[in-house]
């Protein structure tokens, strides 16, 4: 784990194309700049980037809550199909947490950058080799072992490299 600059994150991102899973994960806490860093991502690499909570809620806002656990996960994946090109930036990942929707939201993200460079941003923190949505007891609390793709976690205004195994 070190500090790294923008350049270097671009760097990163281009060795992704090569990996198993075409993944990287921008975690960080709510406001500590990961939007900000992905829209520089998206404008430097001609990514296109997206809302998926406010596009995958606008999929399954018609459904009953059953129906919208067992379509949620295509559904997502429509959207991001949708708008693919070389690879896609993925903000306000929020959604895929819903414990309604029965979702492990890493394995979504590592299913779907199997065969595109995906560059998704987490609301939470990497402690170890571990990564974390929300706080324990919270019914959206989520932690997994990051594994097979890097996380670069922004605090203030500081980027740092986690390559994982």
């Amino acid at each position: 784990m070190s500090h790294f600059t923008f350049p270097e994150l671009i760097e990163v991102i281009r060795g992704v194309n090569s990996k198993y899973h075409k993944l990287l994960i921008i975690a960080g806490a709510p406001g500590s700049g990961k939007t900000s860093l992905l829209k520089q991502v998206s404008a430097h690499l001609h990514l296109p980037a997206i809302n998926l909570s406010l596009l995958l809620s606008e999929r399954l806002l018609g459904q009953s809550r059953r129906q919208r656990a067992l379509k949620a996960e295509e559904a997502a994946i429509d959207v991001i199909d949708e708008h693919f090109r070389s690879g896609l930036c993925l903000d306000n990942t929020e959604l895929l947490f819903d414990s309604a929707l029965r979702l492990n939201p890493l394995v979504f993200l590592q299913d779907v950058s199997r065969n595109r460079v995906i560059i998704a941003t987490w609301n939470g923190v990497v402690a170890g080799d571990q990564i974390r949505f929300g706080h324990t007891g919270h019914p959206d609390y989520f932690c997994q072992a990051a594994i097979g793709y890097p996380v670069v976690s922004v605090a203030d205004e500081k980027l740092q490299l986690h390559l994982t195994a």
